[in-house]
């Protein structure tokens, strides 16, 4: 089986997203896919989708990327803003037709993918977009995580909480950490493959996942996160978006 890496939440951090593709060059897989949530928080909306466009073999929608066609008011203020940034800079006009294509592709991305014998949704397999599959389920709400794993059989992979590893057969989260990062797939369990531009796990570094042999390992890779925070700041977005980055939550 040819050996894949698996990209989520990269929310228009350029910075980001280069080290981990070069990571990817580096390691040799030669194919990745996307789990969406392209856009969002980042001050890169435009570049961040075409180094998707053309890197990636296919992309699903994330929730912030569903967010650019939409109405926001199930989104919390800051990323409510980080989305009208990103449609001024993603939105085609007659000044700039050039944006048309990378537009097109975000609101054409489908909600679910099936490849490599595995499921692939942003969010749960229950409500691919929008549900959380958080790493207290499995001990907060056993029912919610019956029902999901009542879908599966097989594993899948998801991203949207920012937070890497698996909800195995039990239900409950194993944390992918720098001492327990490789794991079986074997059966139904749920794979999350963390964030490439906004960590959540208090690691600052991005993170991404490498699936080969019937075995998927979490990599972090260490960014220039202070050049975003610059970008974030020098475009007008909230503060916030710029400190959280520094401290991985």
């Amino acid at each position: 089986m040819t050996a894949f890496a698996v990209v989520s939440d990269l929310h228009a951090n350029l910075e980001a997203v280069e080290a981990v593709f070069a990571r990817i060059d580096q390691l040799g897989v030669p194919e990745v896919v996307c789990l969406g949530d392209v856009v969002g928080y980042g001050p890169d909306p435009l570049p961040v989708t075409r180094l998707v466009m053309a890197r990636c073999k296919w992309t699903i929608r994330g929730n912030h990327d569903w967010g650019l066609f939409h109405e926001l008011d199930d989104f919390n203020l800051l990323a409510q803003q980080a989305l009208r940034y990103a449609r001024a800079r993603l939105k085609p006009s007659l000044l700039r037709p050039g944006r048309r294509r990378a537009w097109e592709f975000l609101r054409g991305l489908p909600e679910r993918m099936a490849d490599h014998g595995y499921l692939f949704v942003h969010g749960s397999p229950r409500d691919p977009v929008m549900e959380y599959v958080l790493k207290s389920d499995g001990f907060q709400e056993p029912e919610k995580m019956r029902q999901i794993f009542a879908l599966l059989d097989r594993p899948c992979f998801v991203g949207h909480t920012h937070w890497p590893g698996v909800h195995g057969v039990d239900h409950r989260f194993t944390y992918a950490s720098d001492e327990l990062r490789s794991f079986d797939l074997d059966g139904p369990c749920i794979v999350n493959v963390g964030s490439v531009g906004q960590p959540r796990d208090g690691d600052t570094r991005a993170s991404f996942a490498v699936v080969n042999d019937g075995r998927v390992e979490i990599h972090r890779v260490a960014y220039d996160f202070q050049r975003t925070q610059a970008k974030i700041l020098a475009v007008g977005l909230d503060p916030l978006l710029a400190s959280r980055l520094g401290r991985g939550r």
